[in-house]
């Protein structure tokens, strides 16, 4: 379900963009899409930022009709394969680690200690992006008088606990590498 109101979203919003239960509805599904996928939203970033700056500049004539649902099919298409390909990424690198191996280990210290302060940063701002939420919600309630959409309080509490998982996972998986690097280098010094 969350995957077909990801890539219908293009279609239906050029539609019923003037409607908001569209927008409080539609959007709950594409942001718990999002966050379950956070590493990945962290990695295509960069690139839906230039996308994103390329596609609103009025100088741009984008075509109109058949040919932009294309361009946005297209675009949902390489965002779903991206999707499939980080999810069987994670799958294979929980096999490796159960096997004592890794896809994303280095074999030199600073590379290591690199990429461990990096995982440990995207966790963090996960539970940042997760506190962020709930304030917000929490935001809503007072300005709407208590009275808020099913949708924003499915949003926040699904969505943060995607979060709240995968920064406890990139936290976790760091910490164990710092360990094993810090073991290899211990053990390298007491056999020099």
């Amino acid at each position: 379900m969350l995957v077909l109101l990801a890539v219908l979203h293009h279609i239906l919003e050029m539609r019923y963009i003037t409607r908001p239960e569209f927008v409080a509805y539609a959007n709950v599904p594409i942001q718990t899409l999002l966050k379950s996928n956070y590493p990945l939203v962290l990695l295509l970033f960069p690139i839906g930022y230039a996308i994103n700056y390329v596609v609103s500049n009025s100088y741009l004539n984008l075509p109109s009709g058949v040919p932009l649902v294309a361009i946005a099919v297209v675009f949902d298409l390489a965002v779903l394969t991206s999707i499939a390909f980080f999810w069987y990424f994670v799958v294979v690198e929980i096999e490796k680690r159960n096997h004592g191996s890794s896809l994303i280990r280095f074999s030199s210290q600073p590379l290591e200690i690199v990429k461990a302060v990096v995982l440990i940063a995207a966790g963090i701002g996960a539970v940042v992006l997760a506190c962020w939420d709930a304030r917000r919600l929490l935001l809503l309630g007072q300005l709407y008088g208590r009275m808020l959409y099913w949708s924003d309080m499915i949003n926040a509490i699904v969505g943060g606990l995607f979060l709240l998982a995968w920064a406890a996972v990139l936290i976790t998986i760091s910490v164990k590498d710092i360990k094993l690097v810090l073991r290899r280098n211990q053990k390298s010094l007491s056999e020099s």
